[in-house]
């Protein structure tokens, strides 16, 4: 099946999920619909703006009153066109770690395996930014940065840590999996807002842990060496979901990408070296 083939395949997955969001209980509680009618000379015209504390003024008509009482009258869905697209392509590399327990490769890496993974890396994020105009959010700037943050963080916990490869697969598994479902959580059934970020919410952060949590506890198992008990493992894995979970909240300048990795390596690590 051809890239062309796949993307159209997500198309038409997207816009069916897409209707989930189209249900009134659904509608993001920070859209605000306005309708305004006037009568001069007898003609009624109507200005209807859909606005989003998110992204500002999203769209602006100018129709019949009927027309814009209408589109009011329609709850807008949670998950934008595009958003099932860019969180596929956003949690496939988290299972890099399954697909290498199979692959023989040494631990500490050689050169050669850290360069292919380095390459593997570089691959995804090329793909990711080739279709970025599917995917990309309406203002969004930094999409270059996030991208780039991704591997580098993955990889830059493998150069750190060589000796402990499952320090890297707890690290790209939250990243994979914690960002993704915690955009899902939330878009979709989070209501009420993080008091230090309202554009997160605390269901949002909840199935970050939830569903990160045990696919990096998972991870850290499957690939430590010498084998660790299911305990540490879920120990390790937890915590750095924790961590992340607590730094994708967080309302700062940085990549959700960058701090969220850079928080679980820390913690992964610091959990790893405790329990040893």
């Amino acid at each position: 099946m051809t890239a062309q083939a796949l993307i159209r395949v997500w198309r038409q997955i997207d816009l069916t999920i897409c209707q989930i969001g189209r249900r009134a209980d659904c509608c993001r509680p920070e859209s605000v619909v306005v309708a305004t009618l006037g009568a001069p000379g007898g003609n009624l015209t109507g200005r209807m703006a859909l606005m989003s504390s998110n992204a500002g003024m999203v769209n602006i008509t100018e129709s019949s009153p009927r027309m814009a009482l209408d589109y009011a009258d329609k709850p807008q869905p949670r998950l934008p066109r595009g958003e099932i697209l860019r969180k596929s392509l956003h949690m496939s590399p988290g299972l890099i770690p399954f697909l290498m327990k199979d692959m023989p490769h040494l631990d500490p890496l050689d050169k050669a395996s850290l360069v292919f993974l380095t390459v593997v890396s570089l691959v995804l994020t090329v793909i990711f930014l080739a279709v970025f105009r599917l995917v990309r959010r309406p203002g969004e700037r930094n999409l270059l940065s996030a991208a780039l943050s991704y591997p580098a963080t993955v990889v830059g916990t493998i150069v750190l840590f060589p000796a402990h490869l499952e320090f890297a697969c707890v690290v790209v598994t939250i990243l994979a999996f914690g960002d993704g479902f915690a955009y899902l959580c939330g878009s979709l059934f989070g209501k009420t807002r993080l008091p230090w970020n309202a554009q997160k919410t605390w269901l949002g952060s909840f199935g970050f842990i939830v569903f990160s949590g045990p696919i990096a506890s998972l991870a850290f198992w499957l690939e430590a060496k010498p084998q660790v008990s299911i305990m540490t493992a879920a120990a390790c894995g937890f915590s750095a979901a924790i961590a992340g979970a607590i730094a994708e909240s967080l309302d700062v300048k940085l990549t959700d990408n960058l701090r969220v990795g850079l928080a679980a390596a820390c913690t992964v690590a610091m959990t790893s070296f405790w329990l040893s």
